[in-house]
């Protein structure tokens, strides 16, 4: 009698442990080709005007991850180039705001926290540095003098300029992840905002009709904080000059949709 009651009583003693409930398996690693972790993003929007980007995320722990962001423009307009140093602006952003964009490539790195402690889904807020080199050419300054009957051009500066900025700031977005298996993203950047120092100089040859003193004066009112501690170099044979240590801040504004895959 001892013998039979003895695994009954063992399987009614198990009975609580087999009742327990499965932990759930979190769908970030459900079905990955890799762990998991990984994720490379898009935003098809600025890659058709030309303005290429690709993000590559990495998720940590929960609800944190590290992001890369690398943007460019490869080909600049011909013509009037946004953000040369006679037509700065006050905004920058890496998303395809004007057609008329110059050379550049831009390399943000980024801190996300997930609100709600996910594995690269949910909303967040991240905060950036970012790095921007740009290039300018072709770009034009003149001044012209209007006299009775004539149009007398007082001087004009054709130049190619260079301009590098250091940027921090920080935003908000929400990431979703998509399919059966999980692994299609979908990351809105709702806004970002920082603000960016920016440092450069300038090389090209004019026509002047006014003296070089006034000629460097008309130069700096056309160039950002009225040219406030730039240098002016002429070279002593050609009509050619280089402004050097132009300098000026901007705001950082940016926002997007990106698409990717996670592995």
């Amino acid at each position: 009698m001892i013998k039979r009651l003895t695994p009954l009583l063992f399987a009614l003693g198990t009975l609580p442990v087999l009742a327990q409930e499965t932990p759930k398996t979190d769908p970030t690693q459900v079905y990955s080709l890799l762990d998991g972790k990984t994720i490379i993003k898009t935003n098809p929007f600025s890659d058709i005007f030309g303005n290429l980007n690709l993000k590559v995320e990495r998720i940590i722990t929960d609800g944190l991850s590290a992001q890369l962001s690398v943007f460019a423009s490869p080909k600049a307009n011909q013509g009037r180039q946004f953000g040369a140093f006679h037509d700065i602006t006050s905004v920058t952003s890496s998303i395809a705001l004007y057609s008329f964009q110059p050379k550049y490539v831009a390399v943000v790195p980024q801190v996300r926290w997930y609100l709600n402690d996910g594995l690269g889904y949910g909303f967040y807020m991240q905060a950036y540095y970012h790095y921007q080199h740009t290039q300018f050419t072709n770009q034009e300054i003149s001044s012209h003098r209007t006299l009775i009957g004539s149009n007398t051009p007082e001087f004009t500066l054709v130049y190619d300029g260079q301009a590098t900025m250091h940027g921090f700031g920080f935003g908000v977005g929400a990431q979703w992840l998509f399919g059966r298996r999980k692994n299609v993203v979908l990351d809105w950047y709702i806004a970002g905002i920082g603000r960016g120092f920016v440092r450069g100089k300038l090389t090209g040859s004019y026509t002047s009709a006014l003296d070089q003193q006034s000629f460097t004066e008309r130069i700096r009112e056309e160039l950002p904080n009225q040219g406030e501690g730039t240098e002016f170099s002429f070279d002593a044979i050609q009509p050619k000059v280089t402004v050097s240590k132009i300098k000026y801040q901007s705001y950082i504004l940016d926002m997007g949709l990106s698409i990717g895959f996670r592995f």
